[in-house]
């Protein structure tokens, strides 16, 4: 089963994954009898280790639960993950003893010199949720974290390894936060449906409250208040301040001007939007054009089916956190409200605003996922590679008639120019298709495996119809 690149796993009140039935339980996984590198992609694994983790967040859980109970259910690759986030050397057998790994950290936890300093420690956006979850009488219900401290996407499963990135995810590993579902009995209403809520140990309550009034803790949360808080002058200033230093480092030329970047980032702060929120999307929007530069030389360029490959593919290769569906849509919201911005200055023209306003739409009108837009047929002279020719100094360009050529050469004529030759005298604009072959003759097989990378098998036989019947254009529909 693979996950969808606009999926997004809920940690709110119910989920709704559909059962897995091959690898149901984590506990009966072992990883190190599965190269799981080799053998699983990685987007399989990442939807696996979120599985288990929603999973395991779907068991019962008592509200009043102890902190010997939560660590007898806790599996065995976070027990371990708690160790190291504790800095406890378990030595020999210990190292893999269930019990002594439980039995350290009960000793550990239940320290009250030691758990002062592990909320010390925290980060402090954790130490708040922390501080809510205390305040709140030990445990929360989660969608209410969720709503003001982020969820916890992406945070997987194998967390010896990766650790949990999340603000709850923080207090997690720490083996401090458990997080289960309980009945609506429980919160004091009748009901059929159980939710799940967020869990301190009722025996660390009392003591992580103690740490959490300590002066130093409170000035140091204090500060970051006063930092995550800033006036929005000061953000502003921030936000501009980190755009020219990007615009300086550039080595080339955007097609969109820093200048406007910098109205755009004043109009967001007066609007009372985040402009460092915004920069972060327009850092992306601005790599993204670097990457369709030979399509998108003017911002008047921009079409609807850039927004959507931007949104969709763009990001999930180039950067290394996971999209979720709300993620994308915030990118394509600045996109759209940049352009809105763009047309107020006569940057762009009221055809391209329509345009990118219709795609915007568009995109975000499904419920679960991206309504992704595709490019219209490629006629042939659509560009997909160019490059610096090191004996002639001269630039190359190769276009989707190139790789037509090339696919019909790998599948019709089995890699023989010669008779793929012979054959152009015989078949539409066969004199122009031989020009084109012998350019590809001429190319480094390397940079051919270039052309080809990235199609579908059914481009294979659209290119040998296309060579057969089909008359060659240099015109382009992108």
């Amino acid at each position: 089963m693979r996950s969808r690149a606009d999926d997004e796993f809920d940690d709110g009140d119910i989920d709704d994954f559909n059962d897995f039935n091959d690898f149901n339980d984590a506990d009966d996984f072992d990883a190190d009898s599965v190269l799981l590198t080799t053998e699983l992609t990685d987007e399989f694994v990442r939807y696996l280790s979120e599985q288990w983790r929603v999973d395991e967040e779907n068991k019962s859980i008592d509200v009043d639960l102890s902190l010997s109970t939560a660590l007898a259910s806790l599996p065995a690759i976070w027990a371990e993950a708690a160790c190291r986030a504790h800095r406890l050397h378990l030595r020999g057998r210990a190292r893999h003893d269930r019990r002594a790994i439980v039995s350290a950290l009960q000793t550990h936890l239940t320290d009250a010199a030691m758990l002062a300093r592990c909320v010390r420690e925290l980060p402090p956006h954790a130490r708040a949720a922390l501080r809510r979850i205390i305040d709140g009488g030990g445990w929360v219900r989660l969608h209410e974290l969720t709503r003001d401290f982020g969820g916890m996407e992406g945070d997987g499963w194998f967390w010896d390894e990766a650790p949990p990135h999340s603000s709850l995810g923080e207090l997690r590993r720490r083996a401090l936060l458990f997080v289960g579902k309980t009945g609506m009995t429980k919160l004091g209403k009748a009901g059929k449906r159980a939710f799940k809520v967020a869990v301190v140990p009722a025996d660390l309550r009392s003591t992580i409250r103690a740490a959490l009034t300590d002066p130093a803790v409170c000035r140091a949360d204090e500060n970051e208040l006063a930092r995550r808080f800033a006036s929005p002058e000061e953000i502003l200033r921030d936000a501009l301040a980190t755009a020219q230093g990007y615009y300086a480092a550039m080595e080339w030329d955007p097609p969109l001007a820093l200048e406007d970047v910098e109205g755009f980032l004043k109009a967001s702060s007066k609007a009372g939007v985040n402009p460092l929120l915004i920069w972060f999307n327009i850092g992306i929007f601005i790599a993204f054009i670097e990457h369709v530069l030979h399509e998108v030389s003017e911002v008047d360029q921009l079409c609807g089916y850039h927004v959507s490959e931007m949104a969709s593919q763009f990001v999930d290769l180039h950067y290394t956190q996971r999209w979720t569906l709300e993620s994308r849509r915030n990118l394509i919201e600045v996109v759209r409200k940049l352009y809105q911005h763009l047309r107020s200055r006569r940057r762009v023209s009221a055809e391209t605003l329509e345009d990118i306003e219709y795609a915007c739409t568009r995109l975000c009108n499904g419920k679960r996922r991206l309504n992704l837009i595709r490019r219209p047929p490629a006629l042939g002279g659509e560009l997909i590679f160019t490059r610096i020719n090191p004996n002639t100094g001269e630039e190359e360009r190769y276009t989707h008639n190139h790789q037509r050529l090339l696919l019909a050469w790998a599948t019709a004529f089995h890699q023989d120019w010669k008779t793929m030759l012979r054959k152009c005298e015989g078949v539409p604009t066969g004199k122009r298709k031989a020009a084109l072959i012998h350019e590809l003759i001429a190319l480094d097989p390397g940079i051919c495996d270039l052309i080809l990378s990235q199609v579908d098998e059914e481009d294979f036989d659209r290119a040998v119809e296309w060579f057969y019947h089909e008359r060659l254009l240099e015109i382009s529909a992108w």
